[in-house]
Parts: C-alpha cells; sequence; structure tokens
C-alpha cells in the first residue's frame, strides 16, 4: 500500500453548499466531494469551496453563485422556523 494514502477513519465526507440563482430566484444546495478516509482539514474545505466556484459552477449550475451569509442565513431560518429573523453580526463570512 502506498505512503500517500490517507486513512482517517471509515467514513466518507461531503459538504453542502447554498447557491442561488438571481435572474430566476432560484436556490437551493450543492454537495461538493470531499472524498473517503481522510477527515477533512478547514483549509482543504475551504480550498475545496472556491474549485467548486471557479470551475464547477461554471457548468453545471450556469447562472447560479454562491450565497452570501444574509442569503444563507435566511434559507436556513426559514427551513428551520419558517420564518426569517434578522442576522447578527457582520455581513461578510468569517474566516475559516
Amino acid at each position: 500500500m502506498s505512503d500517500d494514502l490517507i486513512f482517517n477513519g471509515p467514513a466518507e465526507f461531503d459538504i453542502q453548499v447554498f447557491v442561488t440563482n438571481d435572474e430566476t430566484k432560484q436556490s437551493g444546495r450543492a454537495t461538493i466531494r470531499l472524498g473517503p478516509f481522510e477527515y477533512p482539514s478547514k483549509e482543504s474545505v475551504k480550498q475545496r469551496i472556491a474549485e467548486f466556484e471557479a470551475e464547477e459552477m461554471v457548468d453545471a449550475l450556469a447562472g447560479f453563485r454562491l450565497m452570501t451569509k444574509e442569503e444563507a442565513w435566511a434559507l436556513i431560518m426559514r427551513e428551520k422556523t419558517g420564518m426569517t429573523f434578522a442576522m447578527i453580526g457582520s455581513k461578510e463570512w468569517d474566516d475559516i
């Protein structure tokens, strides 16, 4: 077996990112695969989201963009409570 392979545990990791289309007003989630067995680091998650935005959204999700912090907060609040609430804190994403 190669020394390059990492097996942290018996799990496969995916993340969901929130996307929206300004023109159609559609919004939703896109699943990004991080891969099996290796626990993701903060940096690898950040890098994978940037890669997804720069390369994969162009084809599969043409017209969509990643949601802002306010948009993602509003979506989560609607899903969990059926209402929207003002977001506390800055409008910028916190650094990973």
